[in-house]
């Protein structure tokens, strides 16, 4: 059973901004098939949200047409859950119950993140919190 993963968005952002490190790594990973990306339309919205920060588009430099295949490959390649799981008080940040409840709901074995008020938790109810850098060193283990 392959290995299922929540990304956190500053994962996803940190992967599309940057050609090396770990988020890139994770993002390519997922684009090979070798792991289970589950996100919520909450998740995805968040995404486009952040997107469109200004500090955000001088460094992505997205036209319209890349954004969408972005948004079309997390639809349509990650397994979306219904979002309807919602676990008030799990984090000690509000916006990362969302993070926590679509892992929950997508029965993911990790959430991937460089947010301290995630990563404080270590794991939740067998769902592990972890870093990128430990999540690309997981992958490569898969690939020996």
């Amino acid at each position: 059973m392959p290995i299922r993963a929540v990304l956190d968005t500053n994962v996803l952002i940190s992967g599309l901004i940057v050609a090396q490190g770990s988020p890139r790594q994770i993002l390519d990973a997922w684009l090979e098939s070798l792991f289970t990306l589950v996100t919520s339309l909450y998740l995805v919205e968040e995404l486009v949200h952040v997107l469109s920060y200004p500090h955000i588009t001088e460094h992505l430099r997205l036209d319209e047409e890349e954004l969408a295949a972005i948004l079309d490959a997390l639809l349509s390649k990650a397994e979306v859950t219904s979002g309807r799981l919602r676990l008030p008080g799990v984090t000690r940040d509000p916006k990362d119950d969302s993070v926590v409840a679509c892992a929950k709901e997508g029965e993911a074995d990790y959430i991937v993140s460089g947010d301290q008020d995630l990563l404080v938790l270590g794991k939740y109810e067998g769902i592990q919190v972890i870093t990128p850098r430990q999540f690309v060193e997981i992958l490569a283990s898969l690939r020996a």
